[in-house]
């Protein structure tokens, strides 16, 4: 039922028999000749930017039967066969040489992915550098358990291995939020020290996993991290790049996988999906069973679906994939989906630097695993998931470090959840229902709300319903010769027009012209040649511009441009014509102000256009350039919320109605919480309320992953004021000149009237010529 296992001491990367492509180990008391930085950067990318096969690294075109680029019979090209022998070469021993100094263009930053290593590292409390002495022992490790006694390392590999650890914590600490995820970055590594950190990938793991070392950008932010990833790994393994679905198309990196297991009741022409509970705290909420890609033991996308339900549904019930569903999945990447019981849909994220896509596969269940499912069924629609026949760890146990241990020492499995239910999907709405009243999550919901054409012509031949009408983003009466222009707004101030026509480009839509606006800012309008490209540009609203989502509309009302009074790229404002509240208080949140804007700015800016104002919040904790204001009555509200869009000191401004949700802004939360992006129940990796960061003795970087000290999963210490720059300066107390009492020189001052009051102001009182009445005093105002 599980993926093909892995065999120990295989092929470097995906575990598959018959491929013995091993690093060379380091002897003790042995010198080396390290290979130059052009051979670096040689064996890391290859000619054409991608890495030659061997050195550790599986052919994926071998794996999948295929033949490779510049290849007849099967066989490397001569210039891999002359990088592969140099590469060999500079790990033999040597005779002894001096010492050379290292230049800068030597040097590089890489990252260090640990991907499921990272639990690893924390429930055997290890971290990085006893991976890499473990590497580099005389005698290969086949399953690295973390149980192990180490032998002492060659000297020279010491100083290495501290080298990169003294690095790898001093970036860290100067970089704390640089990396959500469990990457570690590791500045100025030598070619010698990369060579040693290549031998972390031929590790293997009971948990699966495995280790990716690539080149990245020391200052990178995260999306520019996770894209040198992905980047990486394609180029060795292009059967991870896939397409997405929808006019959008475009080839991105699979980082994850989801699998909804379909079941179609014919007599009712119902669509039932399979859904599982997720307990971990920040979430609590229904999901379709998958998470992330495990590179260890997955050859493609198919073999990543097969494990994913295998380890959170069929494990539980004792089916294989062939004995749950009605097709199977292929083995080959390159071969075709079954479409009549199975679909494959792939969706393009919106925050898609760790996920750029997330590929759906629809699968049609047996008439006897639904009834067979229904029968551990309570009142409430709930399946209690009857216990597994194999060794497991469940979530509730994973903080008992004996039970969680097991999983590494001994190859348990680990159990996700216990819960599960079928939900129910309305065709002509897309609306998920579940008997159980506890949420299905978001973007579950959300997916379904858009009702992708793909998958709704699945279900439409599964059902025999008639395909549902798809309805055009453009209204009714759009001029169809143009101008076919959109409104894009929330533009990064560091974007330059070429910014803006890649973001388009990059979803092979076709830019005529693009203009940017001083007023208002952030805002341009961009020019295509025809109404195709057009609609597909709408498709891209909510979508990240460098370092911001930005707002995609069409031009003006219409098709055509603001009237000649507005400013340029200004929207006309509109009444407000939704829900108010019957009573008070009577309350807006107001956003994307100026930076230059103050309290008074904001009460004068509904003031001057008839809003009685009785109260502003600003600034905000929680959220930058945003405030709450309280108005008189609704009529004030009204027009305050058709304010919105409005342009305010040369930005345009954002109105809302102020609801309990907006409470946090107040309060300085963030509204955090299982946000992100995620594997797909969560950010976990592919196991959930699972940390691997904090600032533990051990930790994977030296400060992350196997903390010295257990502790539970979600606690986490508070930060200090000195790691926000704000720490309270001491206070300077001077010496007391007035002496206390039962000191010789201290004196009883005179004692006043019991019913008098001392007189701050020492008798003294303003002069009344001095404050003279002005029109000011007579402004009834907001204030």
């Amino acid at each position: 039922p599980s993926a093909p296992a892995f065999t120990p001491g295989g092929g470097g990367g995906q575990g598959m028999t018959g491929m013995t492509a091993s690093a060379p180990t380091f002897q003790p008391g042995v010198a080396y000749n390290m290979p130059t930085a052009q051979m670096m950067q040689g064996m890391q990318y290859g000619q054409g930017g991608q890495m030659p096969y061997g050195a550790g690294m599986m052919n994926p075109y071998a794996m999948q039967g295929g033949m490779q680029p510049g290849m007849q019979t099967g066989m490397p090209t001569m210039q891999q066969q002359m990088m592969q022998q140099q590469a060999a070469a500079a790990m033999m021993p040597a005779a002894a040489s001096p010492p050379t100094t290292t230049s800068t263009a030597d040097t590089a930053t890489v990252g260090v992915f640990l991907e499921e290593i990272a639990f690893f590292l924390e429930d055997m409390d290890k971290d990085l550098w006893w991976l890499l002495r473990a590497a580099h022992q005389s005698r290969a490790l086949e399953i690295v358990r973390g149980d192990e006694e180490l032998e002492p390392v060659n000297p020279n590999m010491e100083a290495v291995i501290e080298g990169l650890r003294v690095r790898a914590e001093q970036h860290q600490e100067q970089h704390v939020s640089q990396v959500r995820a469990k990457i570690i970055i590791i500045p100025s590594a030598t070619s010698a020290e990369r060579v040693a950190l290549q031998s972390l990938q031929n590790l293997r793991f009971h948990c699966k996993g495995k280790i990716e070392v690539f080149n990245c950008m020391k200052e990178a932010n995260n999306t520019a991290i996770w894209a040198a990833y992905h980047n990486v790994v394609a180029s060795k393994e292009p059967q991870w790049l896939l397409k997405t679905d929808g006019s959008l198309s475009k080839a991105a990196f699979a980082q994850c996988i989801v699998v909804i297991p379909v079941y179609i009741d014919v007599a009712k022409s119902e669509i039932k999906l399979f859904t599982v509970f997720c307990p971990e705290k920040k979430k609590k909420h229904w999901a379709f069973p998958g998470g992330d890609i495990k590179r260890g033991t997955d050859r493609n996308i198919f073999d990543a679906a097969r494990r994913e339900f295998h380890e959170e549904v069929g494990i539980f019930f004792d089916r294989s994939w062939g004995e749950t569903f009605m097709a199977e999945l292929p083995q080959n990447s390159q071969e075709d989906l079954n479409e009549l019981n199975n679909c494959l849909y792939t969706q393009l994220e919106k925050d898609g630097h760790r996920y750029p896509v997330r590929p759906f596969i629809f699968a049609r269940v047996t008439e006897d695993f639904y009834g067979s499912s229904r029968c551990y069924e309570d009142s409430n629609g709930v399946i209690k998931l009857p216990k597994p026949t194999v060794q497991h760890v469940k979530y509730d146990e994973i903080n008992n470090s004996d039970h969680a241990r097991r999983v590494h020492l001994e190859g348990w499995s680990f159990l996700e959840h216990d819960e599960a239910q079928w939900v129910t999907v309305e065709y002509a709405t897309g609306k998920l229902t579940g008997e159980d009243s506890r949420p299905i999550r978001k973007e579950n919901v959300d997916l379904f709300r858009t009702m992708p054409e793909k998958a709704w012509l699945y279900f439409s031949k599964l059902t025999g319903l008639e395909p549902v009408a798809r309805s055009s983003l453009l209204p009714e009466d759009f001029p169809m010769d143009g101008p076919f222009s959109v409104r894009v707004s929330g533009i990064d101030k560091t974007a330059t027009d070429q910014n803006v026509v890649a973001f388009f480009e990059e979803s092979n839509i076709i830019v005529k012209q693009v203009e940017q606006f001083e007023e208002p800012r952030h805002t341009a309008r961009v020019d295509f040649n025809d109404v195709a490209s057009l609609e597909q540009a709408l498709q891209l609203t909510g979508r990240t511009l460098l370092r911001r989502k930005v707002k995609v509309e069409l031009w003006g009302d219409n098709g055509t441009a603001a009237a000649p009074s507005a400013l340029p790229g200004s929207v006309p404002p509109k009444p407000y014509e939704g829900p108010l509240p019957d009573t008070g208080p009577f309350k807006i949140v107001i956003r994307s102000l100026d930076k230059s804007v103050d309290r008074d700015d904001l009460g004068y800016f509904f003031w001057d256009r008839q809003c009685e104002v009785c109260d502003i919040e600003y600034p905000l904790k929680g959220e930058r350039h945003a405030g709450i204001v309280e108005f008189k009555d609704v009529d004030s509200l009204r027009r305050a919320l058709g304010l919105n869009r409005t342009i305010y000191k040369g930005r345009e401004v954002q109105v809302d109605l102020y609801t309990p949700r907006d409470e946090k802004l107040r309060q300085g939360g963030s509204g955090g919480g299982g946000g992100g992006d995620r594997g797909d129940r969560g950010d976990r990796g592919d196991r959930e309320g699972r940390k691997g960061g904090g600032k533990g003795k051990k930790g994977g970087g030296g400060k992350g992953f196997g903390d010295g000290e257990r502790r539970e999963r979600h606690d986490r210490d508070p930060p200090s004021r000195s790691e926000f720059g704000s720490e309270r300066p001491r206070l300077d107390l001077k010496p007391r000149t007035k002496p206390l009492p039962g000191d010789p020189n201290y004196r009883e001052e005179a004692s006043r009237g019991s019913g008098a009051r001392s007189d701050p102001f020492g008798g003294a009182r303003p002069r009344d010529d001095r404050f003279k009445p002005t029109r000011a005093d007579g402004d009834d105002n907001w204030r």
